[in-house]
């Protein structure tokens, strides 16, 4: 079985430093390739002499978790007692810089055409009731993608005002109305927050569409007080996954089974934290839970 996990990890993809009382034990092909050494030349020797970084040098000893430019790449490095696994993330990192270009030059070319929207549809005049509740969900609509092309220029979030959480339910429950049949929904939102309304509610568009997609019933939107904060959440009872922290990156799609590529949790992450709070998600019992935490006052 050693000898086993020993050539395992000579051909591993992410790369091993084992070290004890400051020094080398072993470190496999793939770590000597990130950290530009000669494993010859290091083993038994100094752990510093391996990482020649500071940085991980403290991290390997305290433990954690970080992402760090080392050496001219983009590693993301976690430490656990007398052991430090090195990926490499370069490749990851330049096309986030990439998506970063593309989404600035689509804000850009969307910019002007809503522009447009927002005037032409102020001068129409609905005839029936009927059509009064288009042109108003229409407006919405309109100000909603503007919300969102601002998220996607990198601009600051928009204005603040304080509102009960229930009041973004019946525009959520226009939008979903067709898709919601059918479908057991739970939702308790009865916390007061003072935050961008048009960021928030484009949060949990996307929380509840992807549940809506991928999740199993019953679902569950809600707030709740939670370590000083806010917690807004979409809860289901999928299976598992295998990776939380992964369906945050762009194109990254892994919900329940599904797949494809996505920008939904991507940004659910960029406006949370442009609110000041920050996107999360886990296992909790028997369900996912996918959510947003933001400061209470």
């Amino acid at each position: 079985m050693k000898e086993l996990l020993t050539e395992a990890w000579e051909e591993a993809l992410e790369g091993l430093v084992l070290h004890q009382q400051r020094q080398v034990l072993y470190l496999n092909p793939k770590a000597a390739e990130l950290l530009q050494v000669k494993r010859e030349r290091v083993v038994g020797r100094p752990l510093l002499l391996a990482l020649r970084d500071h940085r991980l040098e403290a991290l390997a000893l305290h433990g954690g978790e970080r992402t760090l430019q080392v050496r001219g790449r983009t590693l993301r490095a976690k430490a656990l007692p007398g052991r430090l696994y090195l990926l490499d993330e370069t490749e990851l990192h330049e096309r986030l810089v990439a998506l970063e270009e593309a989404t600035q030059a689509l804000a850009h070319e969307l910019r002007t055409p809503l522009a447009g929207m927002g005037p032409l549809l102020e001068v129409l005049t609905p005839k029936t009731r009927e059509e009064k509740e288009v042109l108003d969900l229409l407006k919405a609509e309109v100000a909603r993608l503007s919300r969102l092309v601002r998220d996607l220029s990198l601009t600051q979030p928009g204005p603040k005002r304080t509102f009960v959480l229930q009041e973004l339910w019946p525009r959520l429950q226009k939008l979903f109305r067709e898709r919601l049949e059918g479908r057991q929904l739970e939702v308790h939102l009865p916390h007061t927050v003072h935050t961008d309304p048009e960021a928030l509610f484009q949060i949990l568009l996307n929380l509840l569409d992807n549940a809506l997609k991928y999740g199993r019933d019953p679902i569950r939107l809600l707030s709740r007080e939670a370590a000083g904060g806010l917690r807004v959440e979409v809860r289901d009872q999928g299976p598992e996954l295998p990776d939380y922290e992964a369906l945050f990156l762009p194109r990254h799609r892994g919900f329940q089974g599904g797949a494809g590529q996505g920008l939904g949790l991507y940004l659910v992450r960029r406006i949370a934290q442009g609110l000041g709070g920050e996107a999360y998600a886990h296992r909790e019992g028997e369900e996912n839970v996918f959510g947003v935490a933001l400061p209470l006052h």
